[in-house]
């Protein structure tokens, strides 16, 4: 307990309104935060209970420097590459559109601690296992006799971000002299913000709640709509309001070889009631800017519909773009095609506002394929009950030189922390863990590795085995931390040749986050590690992976944030009583969005990392594809021809309950129920007469059911 101890030590920052006998060690270090919003202002009360200090010996330029972690869990980073690497708890803040802000800040008494060498930032990290990292010091820096950062308190923004106008606030409880090596930290520091209408505002439309995926709000400290009665600010409404959104929510951009894919894909996701619209690319022009103004002029329409688009074809098929000058090169990305403008430097940050996907295949039997399996997927999932409670994760504890026990990335640490939530909720979590040190000690934050985590960790081999048989036997979800490659998973090894020996029936849902598994601009007919598990049977119906290298520290806040958005509580919300949501729907693609909006509340000071990742992760596949998290409740629906009208009975009718009628590939009806007894007159569906006997389609679908079709 000694040597545990003396590695990472807890440190008070003696914060005022505490309650009473209040001890941080036992009820948790977490930031404690409190809003009050009035006429006008916004008061941010954000009290800091304390921190760790761990050992942290780092090899600089053939010299052992002994340097501090200085950590508050739950708690993100500012983090400049070579820059002392400190804690900034970062949270988005709504105001309402159309509004000036300013904002002022009021630190609480300082606490001192001397001879403090804190860690410098390791921002280029990657997760490329190819990469030779120098270990970043920027030793002139570190001899500066000034204060860093030189504020406590940064506001960026506003961002737009599903419906919300959002100022992201980080708020920084220490400030750090290197020279003098003094960390000066702060328990207590309040933000109060001044909001005030525009001098010159453009008015907006109203935000429709059907439009609303409501797992944003997680990332809020004011998350409740309608900012503007709570500030007493008055709206700017431009009228005619249109009523109801309009058009479609999905839009699937075809190659003209891969049509009959496209509309087959399509007719599907009508039938579940996600209006969806097709058009070729020969229709749009094929280079990246008339893509771009296409979808950004359909998505920009007074309460336009469309949140999904995805692209059907190879890069040689339907273009995407090449990004020069990121932090590990050249990026190529579909995500401009996401969001409503370009970024305008390496440090811009713009949040997407539909979700992106593509199919990258070039024959119509290969797209029929990858169809086929999204249909499967969504159609008739697995009715073995023991299927939803299935998961892996798989991560490598990796300690390099020196071996001293203590790993040098937070891969397990990250998907324990995960792993820990989903167990809570009653999943079954099989590890999947390797090490190159056989004698695992403390896990990249100092704290030590459990017993039960040293007890998991197999050989190279026997892990291979075990990805292999978890995906032939079909997971809900399989997770990776470490390095990879176009061709597969370095550690645990999971390469394309290993996914030859998989047959199954059961579909598994993979979150590959590391480098290139998702690198979908090979020349053919060479092919990812993401592209071939898209196509086979039993493979992903669709999953996430990036394009690029990928930096370590921000795919750790990724993953997180992947789960979080499915299993609301992974990431801790604050103020500590604001409600958790899940994504609306469990669609990849808003899954990946999430994602992508929490990296710049996790990480500060990089901005030019945060849009690399931006830009290199993906969905391949089907953005709106929607993820199963329990064994999905069956229906009963019954639909009869009654005279003039057509009967339909539901034995329950479920929140965002839609109903579709069909006469051949034709749909006549969209419905969206509010009771269990529905009556269609036939003249209005355009049938006279009746059409003969089970001709007539009636489709039912629902969040987290069966869908179901019967035919009249």
């Amino acid at each position: 307990m000694k040597e545990v101890k003396k590695m990472r030590e807890f440190k008070s920052l003696n914060p005022a309104g505490l309650p009473e006998g209040f001890d941080a060690e036992i009820y948790g270090e977490e930031p404690i935060v409190k809003v009050e919003e009035s006429k006008g202002r916004i008061f941010i009360s954000y009290i800091f209970p304390g921190f760790y200090l761990s050992d942290d010996s780092q090899d600089v330029e053939g010299e052992r420097v002994s340097f501090k972690q200085v950590d508050i869990p739950k708690v993100g980073f500012l983090s400049e590459s070579g820059k002392p690497l400190l804690p900034s708890f970062g949270r988005y803040v709504q105001i309402p559109f159309n509004c000036d802000f300013k904002f002022t800040v009021k630190k609480g008494e300082p606490i001192q601690f001397d001879d403090v060498l804190v860690l410098p930032a390791q921002e280029k990290l990657t997760d490329n296992a190819e990469q030779e990292h120098a270990f970043e010091y920027d030793r002139d820096f570190y001899s500066r006799d000034e204060l860093y950062p030189s504020d406590v308190v940064e506001v960026t923004g506003p961002f737009e971000i599903d419906g919300y106008n959002a100022l992201l606030i980080h708020v920084r409880p220490f400030q750090y002299n290197p020279a003098k090596r003094k960390l000066i930290g702060y328990g207590n520091i309040v933000v109060e913000i001044q909001v005030m209408p525009a001098k010159k505002g453009s008015a907006g439309y109203p935000f429709h709640p059907e439009l609303d995926r409501e797992v944003y709000g997680n990332l809020f400290l004011n998350p409740r709509r309608r900012i503007e009665e709570r500030l007493g600010i008055e709206p700017i409404i431009r009228p005619p309001v249109p009523p109801i959104p309009s058009g479609p929510e999905f839009l699937i951009i075809y190659h003209d070889t891969l049509r009959d894919a496209a509309e087959k894909l399509a007719k599907w996701k009508n039938m579940r009631g996600l209006l969806t619209e097709t058009v070729s690319i020969s229709e749009i022009g094929n280079s990246v800017n008339e893509i771009k103004t296409y979808i950004r002029r359909r998505r920009g329409f007074p309460l336009s519909r469309l949140r999904y688009v995805l692209l059907f074809g190879d890069v040689d098929m339907i273009a995407s773009e090449t990004i020069s000058g990121g932090p590990f090169g050249s990026n190529i990305t579909d995500y401009y095609y996401s969001t409503p403008r370009d970024a305008t430097s390496s440090a811009d940050l713009v949040l997407p506002w539909l979700s992106i996907g593509r199919i990258p295949v070039r024959t119509l039997e290969e797209g029929m394929d990858v169809v086929d399996q999204i249909i499967r997927y969504e159609k008739n999932p697995p009715c073995d009950p023991e299927y939803y409670r299935r998961m892996t994760f798989a991560a490598y504890f990796q300690d390099n030189y020196p071996q001293d026990g203590r790993a040098d990335r937070k891969y397990i640490k990250t998907l324990e922390d995960i792993r820990e939530r989903m167990v809570m909720l009653g999943f079954d979590v099989e590890r999947v863990y390797v090490s190159n040190n056989p004698n695992p000690q403390f896990y990249r934050d100092g704290t030590p590795v459990p017993q039960e985590v040293k007890d998991s960790i197999v050989d190279a081999d026997t892990a291979t085995g075990m990805l292999i048989s978890a995906t032939a036997e079909g997971q809900l979800i399989i997770g990776h931390r470490d390095h990879g490659g176009p061709d597969g998973w370095s550690h645990p090894s999971f390469k394309k040749s290993h996914l030859d020996a998989i047959t199954s029936e059961y579909p598994t849902i993979f979150f590959s986050i590391n480098c290139l598994t998702g690198k979908f601009d090979l020349a053919g007919p060479t092919e990812s590690f993401a592209e071939k598990i898209l196509r086979m049977k039993g493979g992903a119906p669709s999953l996430i992976a990036a394009s690029r290298a990928s930096g370590t520290w921000r795919n750790d806040s990724l993953i997180k944030a992947l789960f979080d958005a499915v299993w609301a509580g992974v990431l801790p919300t604050f103020p500590g009583s604001t409600a958790s949501y899940p994504v609306k729907y469990n669609r990849l693609g808003d899954i990946l969005n999430y994602a992508k909006s929490y990296l710049p509340v996790a990480h500060s000071g990089d901005n030019e990392g945060i849009k690399d990742h931006f830009e290199i992760y993906h969905v391949i596949g089907d953005p709106t594809i929607e993820l199963w998290k329990a064994n999905p409740i069956t229906i009963d629906i019954r639909a009869v021809k009654r005279g003039t009208y057509l009967d339909i009975t539901l034995s329950s009718c479920p929140k965002g309950s839609v109903i579709t009628v069909w006469y051949r590939d034709k749909m006549l009806r969209r419905i969206e129920p509010s009771s269990t007894h529905i009556r269609v007159p036939l003249r209005e569906i355009m049938i006279t007469p009746f059409p003969p006997r089970r001709i007539v389609s009636v489709c039912f679908k629902a969040p987290a059911h069966r869908f179901r079709q019967i035919n009249v």
